[in-house]
């Protein structure tokens, strides 16, 4: 088949493309900057990165909105790239493309992404929800597991799932994920020391001492503040990083046990067996499964490589048409 076959992930802060036989095929940003007046597209991905960086009048524009939200004029010249970077400029065998959306998108906006999916040169376009296709990256038997539960933690939103059989039977979404951690580390920084953290100081934090539970060894980082030169360099720890990020945590926590409490009576013991798998970004925060398992009581586990779990996922679906077909979010 000379078709190919792509599985493409739009998240809050990146956007990950699969190609069936080749792996994950690009992982970038997912910006795009156009001109002062919006009205041109001048570069996407890590490229308008760098664009913006070097002054000028461009600006980014992000793909996603608030977790859930796509802003559809992005996502239609995203789409228009990243099909025409894989495909090439001539598309006599368009290919299949199937995007993963969160589980808050509503019909409408379904329509929208499969309508600009197949403008963007697709040959069929079909959708599929993001805990869905996380639990297929995660190499986790949809179609005979008798009830699991996966948790995608993104940058912008958390998506939760239950699923049994193939099915999803109990599905949550709330807007909180990585960059929330963020924002709750540069506000407590703030408050604690009185000083604003430089731009990406906070996820440098989050990423090299931060943890879900309390760290067994106290560490620490060296930090200047933003743009002043009179404040002395200052160290935060580990445990104040821990400290920072609870409450968002918590939120997660309570999306989870909501969650749990909608699944049906039948299930339970087999959801209780079999736990929970964590996928996206903020899978990789140490502590989160222990975190999450202590507090709901069933067994958590972080899926293999859990950033690509949804963008591989969605790639993989495309050979298991029943599991999208089954919820009519396709055009061919």
């Amino acid at each position: 088949m000379l078709s190919k076959k792509i599985g493409i992930d739009l998240g809050t802060s990146t956007v990950l493309v699969y190609v069936k036989g080749e792996g994950v095929v690009v992982n970038e940003p997912a910006l795009m900057a156009t001109d002062g007046k919006g009205g041109r597209v001048l570069a996407i991905g890590r490229a308008a990165t760098q664009l913006v960086g070097r002054g000028g009048k461009a600006r980014t524009v992000r793909l996603i909105r608030d977790g859930n939200g796509v802003d559809y004029g992005v996502a239609g010249a995203m789409l228009q790239h990243l099909i025409g970077r894989i495909v090439g400029r001539q598309r006599i065998f368009r290919p299949d493309v199937m995007l993963s959306v969160g589980p808050m998108v509503t019909g409408v906006e379904r329509r929208a992404v499969l309508e600009a999916t197949m403008q963007a040169g697709a040959k069929t376009a079909y959708l599929i929800d993001k805990p869905m296709a996380a639990a297929i990256g995660a190499k986790v038997a949809v179609s005979s597991t008798d009830g699991i539960v996966v948790v995608n933690l993104g940058a912008g939103s958390t998506e939760m799932a239950v699923i049994v059989l193939g099915e999803i039977v109990a599905i949550q979404s709330i807007p909180i994920g990585g960059e929330a951690l963020d924002r709750a580390i540069e506000a407590a920084i703030a408050e604690t020391r009185g000083v604003q953290l430089k731009p990406g100081d906070a996820e440098r934090l989050k990423l090299e001492i931060g943890s879900a539970v309390t760290p067994a060894n106290e560490t620490s980082i060296e930090l200047s503040a933003d743009g002043d030169l009179h404040h002395a360099p200052f160290r935060v720890s580990s445990r104040e990083v821990q400290a920072a990020i609870r409450a968002p945590l918590d939120a997660i926590l309570a999306g989870l046990e909501r969650l749990l409490a909608q699944v049906p009576e039948a299930r339970r013991a087999a959801v209780n067996r079999n736990g929970l798998v964590l996928c996206g970004g903020g899978a990789q925060l140490p502590g989160m499964a222990a975190f999450l398992s202590a507090h709901v009581g069933i067994p958590a586990r972080v899926a293999r490589e859990p950033q690509s779990c949804v963008a591989v996922g969605t790639g993989m679906a495309l050979d298991n048409m029943q599991v999208v077909r089954r919820g009519q979010h396709y055009i061919t």
